[in-house]
């Protein structure tokens, strides 16, 4: 993805002030919670796999809530700039670790079955075969754990952002629940986030740059009034849109899924 291209300030930065990247792990946290709450107490904090960790920003916010954390992600740049930030907030490897480890493959031994909640969040629009991942995913899970995912919604809002961030595919939403169902999930829940504010921005900034005849690059948004409005006012807008969610017309899909237990 050209996003690791990036300088290692400009990328931490960017995981940071993105409102919909801060709204989506808002979102992933409260889900954690409601999941984890239900689950038999196991007098131990829940353990959670990060699938796709990236360089660690939503594993440490789970960390930072009390979970125990593995974040896994196939770039070790990323999983060192995971760690490093993980170590600067003062978190222990006892509550967030991180591996170097591909979620196209097998899971490692002692990964297998171990956690009770994995999260997959903007990893499957990026792969060829996405049942691999859920396969990884269903396959790290104890019986009756919980997967979070979270991943671009419906081709018909493709913008410049998508070839930017090195996207394969969005997703219908039947096309995902055929996913799960196929990798031996039950769909608890199924929702978007992002409309209709977010899917309205995205859509004008990509008319604008085609109008342009330019391409987004890292620091296209630059920091002038209108960026810093559009931080300002989007995590109130997105608020706004996350109350729509049953409608399924945002940007983002999020769904909240359980690995089938297994039958006596």
């Amino acid at each position: 993805m050209r996003i690791y291209e990036a300088s290692t300030e400009q990328l931490l930065a960017s995981q940071q002030r993105d409102p919909l990247l801060r709204h989506i792990t808002d979102v992933i946290l409260s889900a954690a919670a409601s999941a984890s709450q239900a689950m038999p107490a196991p007098g131990r904090p829940t353990r959670v796999i990060d699938v796709g960790c990236g360089v660690g920003r939503t594993s440490i916010a789970l960390a930072r809530a009390g979970f125990d954390v593995v974040g896994v992600d196939p770039e070790a740049r990323a999983v060192a700039l995971a760690e490093g930030t993980a170590r600067e907030l003062g978190l222990s490897e006892s509550n967030a670790r991180f591996l170097e480890a591909d979620a196209m493959a097998t899971p490692a031994p002692e990964l297998s079955g171990r956690f009770d909640l994995a999260v997959c969040s903007e990893v499957i629009e990026h792969v060829g075969d996405p049942s691999k991942v859920l396969l990884y995913c269903r396959d790290v899970l104890r019986p009756g754990g919980v997967l979070i995912l979270t991943t671009p919604h419906d081709r018909s809002q493709w913008t410049v952002m998508d070839d930017y961030a090195g996207h394969v595919t969005r997703f219908a939403v039947e096309e995902l629940q055929s996913l799960l169902v196929a990798a031996d999930f039950e769909l608890d829940d199924l929702g978007t986030e992002g409309f209709p504010f977010q899917r309205l921005v995205m859509r004008s900034y990509d008319r604008l740059l085609r109008a342009r005849g330019g391409q987004h690059e890292f620091d296209s948004f630059g920091t002038g009034a209108p960026y810093r409005l559009y931080v300002a006012l989007m995590p109130w807008l997105l608020r706004f849109d996350h109350r729509l969610r049953h409608l399924r017309r945002g940007t983002t899909l999020v769904a909240v899924a359980r690995r089938k237990k297994l039958v006596a």
